[in-house]
Parts: C-alpha cells; structure tokens; sequence
C-alpha cells in the first residue's frame, strides 16, 4: 500500500532519491575509468527521477570534474595531445553558447531533452554504425558535446562519435577523454556561476555523494580488464532505456 502520510512520504522520497544517486555516480566513475565513458550519461537521469533536471546538473558538475581529475591522475601519460588540441576549442565554444541559453528552459523541457537523450544512448549500439557515418569534423563534434555537456551532461555522445572514427587505443581513448572532458567541466564552472547555478543545498549533496564517485572511480580501473565491456554496457543501456522511457513520460503527463 502507497502511504499517504506526507512525512512518511517525504523520506521515502529522499531513500529513493540517495539510492539512485549512489548507482548513477558510482555506474558513472566505473564507466568513465573502465570503459571510456560509455555510462557517463546515466547519473542525471537517475537523479531527475526523484528532483528537478536542473538540480541534477548541478550537483552531478563537481562529481564529474572530480572523477576527471582522478582519471587524468591514472592515465596522463597516454594522452593523443594532437587530437586534443583539435577538440578542445570546439568544446569551449559549445559551452559559450550553451551558457547563453541556461535557466531559459524549464524542468519539463530538459526531462523531455534528458529522456530522449537516454533513449538515443541506450540504442547506441545500433545507432552508432548510422551516426558515424553522418559527416563532421573534429570542431562541429566536440562543439555539439561541449553544449549537450553544459546543459544536461550529456557530451558524451557527440565526442564519442567522433573518437570512434580516429580508431584509439583503449587507454589512449581513457586518458584523451579524461583531458577533454576535465578541461570541459572545468570551464563550465564559470557559466554556471555567472547563472547562479549554485545552492548550499546541493553542494551539501555533492560532497555527501564524493565517496560513491571515488568508489566508481577505483572500482572502474580494477575492473576495466576483468570485466566484459559488453556485459557492463548491456546493464547501462537498459537503465537508461528504462530512466528515458520514465522521464519522457514524466514531461509528457506533467500539467501544463
């Protein structure tokens, strides 16, 4: 039975949401320092199910630069710094518009943006043949993910698509996707300020939640070789076919 207490239903409101956040950061760190970022979509969309997209992005932003940071530390030496300095500058440029356009759009939107996002993810695999085959140079890639990346953390994609056809070696790809997206969440810091993104509560949150990105981060390297990136991404597309299915749902049925 559904209880209909609201004190009741406040703390199974905040279990649920402190469940999905710990999954989505720590799937997040596993991904990002095991498998090339294939799951760095996922911690938004777990945490929009329970609070507003726009709060999501905000807590997740210092999560994710931390996880950058530990990244860089593990991998630097195998950086490609041609390919960075080629993909960098789009990024940047893509976060400037981006950040024009922050707080224009409501809750509702970005669910609806966020959900079809995680669809289209959770297809990847099938998607990605016909993707990369869309024409697209380093700058128009990385400018896409750098504003998908500003607005719902969502820069994977984009980049990814790109990357694929430069055909990377597994660590190179680790340590040139760190690089790219440290500088990238580094410089969003500066139009989230200015759009005054940040509250005490959600900063109390995001360091509450930093023992489950390093925990993601750890558990990421020391299974990178032992488990089957198949089987891990297989787990990540059906949560966020899932998320995606729910958060649509949720714009399309809320009220006017």
């Amino acid at each position: 039975m559904v209880s209909t207490n609201p004190h009741i239903m406040v703390i199974e409101s905040a279990l649920l949401f402190w469940f999905l956040a710990c999954i989505g950061v720590v799937l997040t760190g596993i991904s990002k320092s095991g498998f090339a970022g294939g799951a760095g979509v996922l911690a938004v969309p777990l945490m929009a199910l329970v609070i507003p997209v726009s709060d999501a992005i905000v807590i997740t932003l210092p999560l994710l630069l931390m996880m950058d940071i530990k990244m860089i530390h593990y991998f630097a030496r195998s950086a490609n710094w041609s390919l960075l300095r080629l993909i960098i500058p789009g990024a940047m440029l893509g976060i400037a518009l981006a950040g024009l356009l922050l707080g224009a759009f409501s809750d509702r939107t970005l669910e609806f943006a966020l959900g079809l996002i995680s669809l289209l993810f959770a297809g990847w695999q099938r998607l990605t043949p016909l993707l990369s085959g869309i024409p697209g140079s380093a700058i128009v890639w990385s400018t896409l993910s750098g504003f998908s990346s500003t607005l719902i953390h969502a820069g994977g994609p984009p980049i990814h698509l790109y990357l694929l056809s430069q055909n990377l070696k597994k660590l190179t790809w680790l340590a040139t996707t760190a690089f790219f997206f440290g500088a990238m969440n580094l410089f969003k810091l500066v139009p989230y300020t200015l759009n005054n993104q940040w509250s005490a509560d959600n900063l109390t949150v995001t360091v509450l939640l930093l023992p489950a990105a390093l925990t993601g981060i750890w558990l990421g390297k020391q299974l990178q070789s032992r488990l089957p990136e198949r089987l891990f991404l297989d787990i990540i597309r059906c949560l966020l076919l899932l998320t995606g299915s729910i958060l649509l749902l949720k714009a399309i049925l809320a009220p006017s």
